[in-house]
């Protein structure tokens, strides 16, 4: 049997209603609106490390001296020492998730650092 069309928008009208007071966090709160903020940053304290280095070895150059690293610690088809592989892609690595970082942060920060004059 068909809802008849009075009762069906009398409950659409119910479950669209919302109480708002603006400027008062305290009154809104109580009603449990989901929260719409924006996230713009990538990394959270916990993931930056996994996640920035799953993204720098996804470019060839750092995943191509990765496979020489592996192959430097075999010392039968060696002809280097390990850590002159080991220090450049330390180096690459650290200063791109440096640069990184302070990208993010700079996402993450309420608004500019430096403000513009007029």
């Amino acid at each position: 049997m068909p809802v008849p069309v009075s009762q069906n928008e009398d409950r659409q009208s119910e479950e669209q209603e919302r109480r708002l007071q603006a400027n008062n966090r305290e009154y809104n709160t109580m009603f449990g609106y989901p929260n719409n903020t924006i996230k713009t940053s990538k990394y959270s304290f916990l993931n930056f490390l996994p996640l920035n280095l799953f993204e720098q070895f996804q470019r060839l150059a750092n995943a191509y001296f990765l496979i020489l690293l592996c192959l430097q610690l075999i010392p039968q088809i060696s002809s280097l020492a390990w850590y002159s592989t080991v220090l450049p892609l330390i180096v690459v690595l650290s200063i791109t998730g440096v640069k990184d970082a302070i990208d993010d942060l700079v996402k993450w920060l309420p608004g500019p650092l430096i403000p513009h004059c007029t």
